[in-house]
């Protein structure tokens, strides 16, 4: 079974008599798992390609690597150790996987902000990890990739341990690096090996000689984040240390922390390497003349412990006891509902009125008697009725509107020159009276309908 990816893993899944737990972790070198066998728990660590399909990252050399950088440094009881690697599922072309301790607990970060540890409490932890960084370099290996998510602090009794040793180095092995520098993580590299890269890092064939001062200098960037970066691991670092300016103390950074403590940390960290811990023994020795210290600055937590932030829930709002939450807010919505229909019929009538209401409509009660000859056409350009026939002797007048105080005569309208006949002799005849529609008025006038069904005049108003 060649076509298999080692991130694919299923619980249940047998590896060589080992069974398949869970997936801790997978990254592009490799994946890991928790893995039992007969009652016990191990971590299994698998190279996520094989040496025969094209492996770009090298992670078959590297596991292969740190294989040996483990079988080198076993013995010492704060670093992992090996029992068992393989490959699988076939024997010669296989993926290549490793068993190692399944250390159940957390990073450094981690540890930090869960425990809140006391300076003194610190102090013991970095003294055992400066002895196991002393031990792997007195068997002529380097670790080269120590930060703060490569060491694990044990829960159930605090020990710490350094793993992941995927990029470390041992005498006479083969190099894998194609670049100036082997990999590494920018924050925790020293300022040597930073100003080396600035210096060569065009020149192809150029490679750093990495020194154990490298690995002090890593190792005690990991103890300066731990006393002077509150949350570590929740919003983790990531400003550049390595530059040109020597840092500024841990106690000025953070008074809690024992000045004695903030000075020895600063001789891990000095830029130049000649002012720094030559060894990991040397840095352990400093550290462990610190344990006799008393006060409370060494056994109080040096960083406040603050809560995680937590989104409270919404509280109800403040009711009368006799109206329930529920009930209260149906009952606004049904007020803001009728708000919405009683200004909708409000704004529509507005506008119904505005369109049916005649502005400036004379009363209907009194109408100006109109002759026969009212038929006429109206000139289209002068918009005003026609006057009486002839034969009347006065005009006739129209009502006046109710907002004046007397009547007033209407001014003569120019007939339309159109040759008509002459209106008959007998002036007996009653007049016809002008049609006016009242339901069809505008906003600017009225809509005058001759009684012949002639053309109609829009806007004609009535003066008075």
């Amino acid at each position: 079974m060649l076509l298999f990816i080692p991130a694919s893993l299923k619980p249940g899944q047998m590896v060589d008599g080992w069974r398949v737990v869970k997936p801790l972790g997978s990254g592009s070198f490799g994946a890991v798992y928790l893995v039992e066998k007969e009652g016990q728990r191990f971590a299994l660590k698998m190279a996520m390609h094989r040496a025969s399909s094209g492996d770009a990252e090298q992670s078959d050399a590297r596991l292969m690597r740190e294989l040996v950088c483990l079988a080198q440094v076993s013995g010492h009881p704060n670093i992992v150790r090996t029992y068992a690697h393989g490959r699988w599922n076939d024997a010669t072309r296989g993926w290549l996987y490793v068993v190692e301790d399944y250390v159940e607990g957390y990073t450094l970060g981690e540890w930090l902000e869960k425990t809140h540890p006391t300076a003194h409490e610190v102090t013991v932890l970095f003294v055992k990890l400066a002895s196991a960084l002393a031990h792997v370099h007195a068997r002529s290996v380097f670790h080269r990739d120590l930060k703060l998510s490569n060491i694990l602090v044990r829960a159930s009794d605090g020990e710490p341990f350094l793993l992941d040793f995927g990029v470390g180095s041992y005498a006479r092995a083969p190099e894998l690096t194609e670049g100036p520098l082997p990999p590494g993580t920018r924050r925790y590299r020293s300022p040597e090996a930073t100003k080396f890269l600035r210096e060569h890092g065009e020149e192809s064939e150029a490679r750093y000689e990495f020194k154990a001062t490298d690995d002090v200098y890593a190792l005690g960037i990991c103890l300066y984040d731990l006393l002077t970066i509150a949350r570590p691991w929740s919003e983790s670092p990531a400003m550049f240390l390595g530059g040109r300016l020597e840092l500024p103390a841990p106690h000025s950074l953070n008074p809690r922390v024992p000045a004695a403590l903030g000075a020895a940390v600063l001789h891990f960290v000095a830029r130049a390497p000649e002012k720094r811990a030559p060894t990991a023994e040397v840095m352990r020795r400093e550290l462990a003349a610190l344990l006799p210290e008393v006060g409370i600055a060494w056994r109080e937590p040096f960083h406040v412990p603050r809560p995680p932030v937590q989104l409270a829930p919404e509280a109800p709002p403040v009711l009368s006891q006799e109206v329930p939450a529920p009930a209260a807010r149906r009952g606004l919505a049904t007020a803001r509902g009728a708000f919405v229909v009683g200004l909708a019929v409000l704004l529509g009538g507005l506008v119904l009125w505005r369109f049916v209401t005649p502005s400036e409509a004379p009363p209907a009660a009194r109408q100006a008697p109109v002759t026969s000859s009212s038929s006429r056409q109206v000139d289209p350009a002068l918009k005003q009725p026609l006057p009486p026939p002839t034969p009347a002797t006065t005009s006739p007048e129209v009502a006046s509107p109710v907002s004046a105080p007397e009547p007033k005569e209407s001014p003569p309208v120019k007939r339309a020159p159109s040759p008509l006949s002459p209106p008959p002799a007998s002036s007996t005849r009653k007049p016809k009276p002008l049609a006016v529609s009242q339901g069809t008025a505008r906003g600017f006038g009225f809509r005058v309908e001759e009684a012949g069904g002639g053309e109609r005049g829009e806007g004609a108003r009535f003066t008075g």
